[in-house]
């Protein structure tokens, strides 16, 4: 092949062509049809160097999932199909493919939890979860498994992985169900775009609220006083260490988390209710603010607030 495709060799080539579906034989043809133009069976095989009767039986196949397309002289010609195509069309293939898979995923995921036999009241259950790709999945069942309340507290930098990962996506259903959700996060900017972006989706969400707390001390989500999910490594850090979390069931150990998040909720900073505008009270400014030990600290009350 020349160099210019070129800059991969040829087994690369055949490799990269095999991630869109193509056989090495297959690929072998495709891309000598594609380099030529036009060409007979006769050369496609002596230039690929396979077996005449199996290159003659793949050039076939081939023809038929409309990788070659046939002129209709003598002896007929083979020309590929224009590389887009193929790959428009196999990548079109695989999120078809994909989801089928997720819908199945999420059916299997409303019945198999049916064939559990239900624990004994006096065993505890816990998991270690590791990993945002474990993590951000973990979360997102147990926010559609919640039926009454949500209650979260997350780092700013933590807050942008969770929102990648997709991990609130169930919330609007559960708020419009009637759930109600707690949010602590720091007040970064970008905690502030996404607290206004919920506003603007969540008129009428009376029962969602978010309040700010300059370094919220751990991480957790908490569902329906039932369940807990508590942060160990909150965040990665520069040396390769994933985010680590510690789940559990156990009456005792989500009722410390549930006690926890409400120390620190009444000690951070409301934003309001999603489903409504801020309002900053009359005389908030210069008020002094009561910091957790219960003794002043001179902060103004705005401290923290998004910028209006």
């Amino acid at each position: 092949m020349p160099s210019d495709a070129r800059e991969f060799d040829w087994p690369e080539l055949l490799r990269s062509m095999g991630r869109f579906g193509l056989s090495a034989r297959e690929a072998s043809l495709y891309l000598t049809a594609l380099r030529r133009g036009r060409a007979t069976a006769r050369e496609l095989t002596q230039e690929s160097g396979l077996d005449r009767v199996l290159a003659y039986r793949t050039l076939d196949a081939m023809r038929g999932r409309g990788l070659l397309q046939v002129t209709v002289e003598r002896p007929r010609r083979y020309l590929a199909v224009p590389p887009r195509v193929v790959f428009e069309r196999d990548l079109l293939e695989r999120r078809r493919a994909l989801d089928e898979d997720q819908e199945l995923a999420r059916e299997l995921g409303r019945r198999l939890p049916t064939l559990r036999e239900a624990a004994p009241a006096a065993a505890p259950r816990f998991e270690v979860v590791s990993g945002a790709e474990s993590i951000y999945p973990f979360v997102r069942e147990m926010i559609r498994r919640a039926t009454r309340e949500v209650r979260a507290m997350i780092p700013a930098r933590a807050l942008r992985g969770s929102v990648r990962g997709r991990t609130y996506e169930d919330l609007p259903r559960f708020l419009r169900d009637g759930g109600s959700f707690r949010l602590i996060v720091a007040p970064d900017p970008f905690a502030q775009r996404l607290v206004a972006r919920l506003r603007r989706v969540g008129r009428g969400f009376e029962r969602a609220e978010v309040r700010y707390e300059p370094a919220p001390p751990v991480r957790l989500t908490i569902v329906d006083e039932r369940e807990a999910l508590v942060f160990l490594v909150p965040e990665p850090d520069a040396s390769g260490v994933p985010e680590v979390a510690v789940w559990s069931d156990t009456p005792e150990f989500v009722g410390a988390q549930r006690a926890l998040f409400e120390v620190n909720w009444s000690a951070a900073t409301p934003d309001g209710r999603l489903g409504r505008r801020p309002r900053v009270p009359r005389g908030a400014r210069g008020r002094d603010r009561v910091g957790r030990a219960g003794e002043p600290t001179g902060a103004s009350p705005s401290r923290g607030l998004p910028p209006r």
